[in-house]
């Protein structure tokens, strides 16, 4: 929020506040409806009273530019302070009023979500998301595949994206599909006139990677396998820990519950066709 404050005042995120009284003086000045002919001016003029008033928690009139040889100029009379005075005062108003105008819309939705089928649809697809991707995580990266003995049946290589394709014989699966980059750094100490073992994951028995028997850390990684996109499936199918754990009516919430929500669905219904056709 105080970014686009700043952004307003043509300033950067790191902006101190003499900065950000400088840049006001100037704006207020430049866009003041009596001073300029524009039309936007006075919207424009708001924006910029307002974004000073969330930055500096202080009496703006004390930091109001003077305007009256300008004011005399365009309208042959000066300008009173209390004129002036009650046009800041105005200025001011108007943006706390816009601020609770745009706090109590983010409480209205906040509760209309609560009272629409939306509010338990999006936490039971949170809850699943979540629990798919911590299922995930712990079958790739956290619980040890099982090694298994295998044959080579057919092998051709790819020199277009530099893989070697395996179809290679299990005791138990039959005949499973292997590419493998040469460029992977566990490759110079693959052979394929050694023994060769492939490795399961616990949980979806999903054959992520090939080596000669050295253990899991020097094998050789299966593209074929659908963990060739786990960071990606990590990371979209956690994101609704927004939704689960962001509390109150805010804007981060509300977002989150249709955002994340239909963004989580997608991402499990790919993974599931993944499941199903890989």
């Amino acid at each position: 929020m105080r970014n686009r404050y700043l952004k307003i005042l043509g300033l950067k995120p790191n902006a101190e506040e003499k900065q950000i009284k400088s840049a006001y003086r100037k704006l207020a000045k430049l866009y003041h409806p009596d001073v300029n002919n524009d039309p936007n001016s006075h919207q424009l003029f708001i924006k910029i009273n307002e974004a000073y008033a969330k930055l500096i928690n202080d009496d703006l009139v004390d930091e109001i530019p003077h305007y009256k040889e300008e004011f005399q100029k365009k309208h042959n009379r000066p300008i009173s302070e209390e004129e002036f005075n009650k046009r800041m005062e105005w200025a001011r108003n108007y943006a706390k009023v816009k601020s609770i105008k745009e706090e109590r819309i983010v409480r209205i939705s906040f509760i209309q979500i609560r009272k629409s089928f939306m509010y338990r649809f999006s936490k039971i697809v949170s809850i699943v998301s979540v629990s798919l991707a911590t299922i995930l995580l712990f079958d790739y990266a956290i619980l040890k595949p099982t090694p298994s003995i295998c044959t080579i049946k057919n092998r051709n290589f790819d020199p277009t994206n530099n893989m070697l394709n395996l179809v290679i014989q299990t005791p138990a699966s039959g005949d499973v599909k292997f590419s493998l980059d040469q460029m992977d750094p566990n490759y110079h100490n693959f052979s394929i006139k050694r023994p060769l073992y492939f490795y399961t994951t616990p949980i979806f028995r999903e054959k992520i990677g090939i080596n000669n028997g050295q253990g899991e850390d020097l094998m050789v990684f299966n593209y074929k396998s659908f963990y060739v996109a786990f960071y990606f499936y990590a990371i979209a199918l956690f994101m609704p820990f927004i939704t689960l754990f962001s509390r109150g009516p805010n804007l981060i919430y509300i977002l989150s519950v249709y955002f994340n929500t239909y963004l989580s669905l997608i991402i499990m219904f790919i993974f599931l066709l993944t499941l199903i056709f890989n």
